[in-house]
């Protein structure tokens, strides 16, 4: 991506410049607005000042540990957090980690540094996010296979067809109702679980795949409407 491109991304983005007032913060401030930027200076950490923000610009002084509570901390990491660090102690790394800081800054802060510190923050919340979204996008293909296979399990066991049957019925069901394969298959573990809980232990349903002991019941057929 072309230098140019980054800073007009920058530009549309509202910054929270979390820093008591002084000469260090005077400086972030015009770097902020070299870059054309548009920010609030907010001292102390207040949460209602930070809720609109996309990025945070946060001084880590002692002043800052004792405004930011869990609530303030969970709404800041959600956010694009810039940390300015300075002096390097365990408690100190320890909450720019708890903010899931995406940049560092150090004080005495310079000119030079400020946008490479901005733009590495940018880029690397977005690729968090990115993780994120496949993350969860494989968790629910997970869950999908799960629910289907169980749904399988279940017409196998109580109608003593075979696997590919049962897919078969499943997918059939889904083009005639136009629906998903996922909601044929939660629609029959849903009808599933409320046979168990209307007839309890004395159900087939339930007693079909616990054990393989039992014959199956002649014309114990299960047919989904």
């Amino acid at each position: 991506m072309e230098q140019r491109d980054v800073v007009a991304g920058l530009r549309q983005m509202q910054v929270g410049l979390c820093h008591p007032i002084g000469a260090e913060c005077r400086l972030i401030s015009q770097q902020l607005e070299r870059l054309g930027m548009t920010y609030n200076q907010v001292w102390p950490p207040v949460m209602s000042d930070l809720l609109g923000v996309d990025l945070v610009v946060l001084a880590l002084v002692p002043e800052a540990f004792i405004k930011i509570d869990k609530a303030l901390l969970q709404t800041l990491k959600n956010k694009i957090v810039v940390s300015v660090l300075q002096f390097e102690s365990p408690t100190v790394l320890d909450l720019a980690c708890q903010l899931n800081s995406s940049s560092l800054l150090f004080s005495p802060v310079k000119p030079f540094g400020v946008l490479s510190a901005i733009v590495l923050a940018v880029n690397q919340h977005k690729v968090r996010e990115d993780l994120l979204k496949r993350i969860n996008k494989l968790e629910g293909r997970v869950e999908s296979v799960r629910i289907i296979e169980q749904a399988k399990r279940f017409l196998m066991d109580t109608s003593g067809i075979s696997d590919t049957e049962a897919f078969k019925i499943i997918r059939n069901r889904s083009m005639d109702k136009r629906c998903s394969i996922e909601d044929v298959a939660h629609s029959i573990i849903t009808a599933k679980d409320a046979l168990e809980s209307a007839l309890g232990e004395n159900s087939p349903v339930s007693g079909a795949h616990k054990t393989e002991s039992k014959p199956k019941v002649a014309g114990s057929v299960v047919r989904i409407k």
